[in-house]
């Protein structure tokens, strides 16, 4: 299912953006290094989600038959060691992405940190921005008050914030419930995206009354897309305002990252 934002812009119920005019496909963090990895665990992850992940990325490179893909965010955390038969699965992937002459460009907040064997052998150096027309891509987790963009006419869309609302729903015997559903959110400054990956969907529950009054949302639910009158959404629950993203083992949280 696709939404017209405007004539350039194409949000997609598959997660992913499309900017017609310059026949680029946009998609945040696809962390496609994550899925060989995660089967050797003890807790494996289920093949079904992994194999739902390759075929949203076939469809919609079938489907626009981009000539640019750009990736918000590493393709695995740090985009560090790779195991087994997770090179094949990189591999098989960036031939997918560059297939037909596509150019693939990668988007990370820090380039400085990015280097790592998931780009082994892909030709991708990763950018902190990239401009495609009037538009300006961008991973950056902490940043929400964007400055101006320039060109006027264009935004930005970040990757990196993945937002949440909280939705009121009735639960199973009809008692009040919340569900906390993924989003595309534009701000008039800004389109920020949902993560590719359903698992990465982050913490960021976006509180309505904070946004300014232009500010458009499409919540995603299964394969559809819809808007959410944000006037009529009721404050969201304090119990759901204070959630975070949990600390990394052996990290310092008052040492937060982009």
């Amino acid at each position: 299912m696709q939404v017209q934002l405007n004539e350039e812009v194409v949000l997609d119920s598959r997660r992913a953006v499309w900017l017609p005019r310059h026949k680029t496909l946009v998609l945040s963090d696809l962390f496609f290094g994550l899925g060989a990895a995660r089967r050797r665990r003890p807790d494996p992850m289920p093949a079904t989600p992994q194999m739902e992940i390759w075929e949203r990325v076939f469809s919609l490179l079938d489907e626009y038959a981009p000539e640019q893909v750009a990736l918000l965010g590493d393709l695995k955390p740090s985009q560090g060691t790779v195991e087994g038969e997770e090179a094949d699965e990189l591999r098989t992937i960036f031939r997918k992405l560059k297939g037909g002459g596509r150019k693939v460009i990668q988007v990370v907040g820090h380039p400085d940190r990015s280097s790592g064997p998931a780009l082994d052998g892909t030709g991708i150096v990763p950018v902190e921005q990239h401009r495609v027309g009037p538009f300006t891509l961008m991973h950056r987790r902490r940043i929400f008050v964007y400055p101006r963009h320039d060109p006027s006419t264009g935004f930005w869309i970040n990757g990196g914030v993945h937002p949440l609302f909280a939705v009121p729903s009735p639960g199973p015997q009809g008692e009040p419930d919340w569900l906390r559903l993924p989003a595309f959110l534009y701000t008039g400054f800004a389109l920020v995206m949902p993560p590719f990956v359903s698992y990465a969907q982050g913490f960021e529950v976006i509180q309505p009354e904070r946004l300014p009054r232009q500010a458009r949302v499409w919540k995603l639910l299964a394969d559809r897309l819809s808007a959410v009158d944000l006037g009529e959404l009721p404050p969201t629950p304090e119990h759901l305002r204070t959630l975070t993203r949990p600390t990394r083992k052996g990290k310092d949280p008052s040492k937060a990252e982009d």
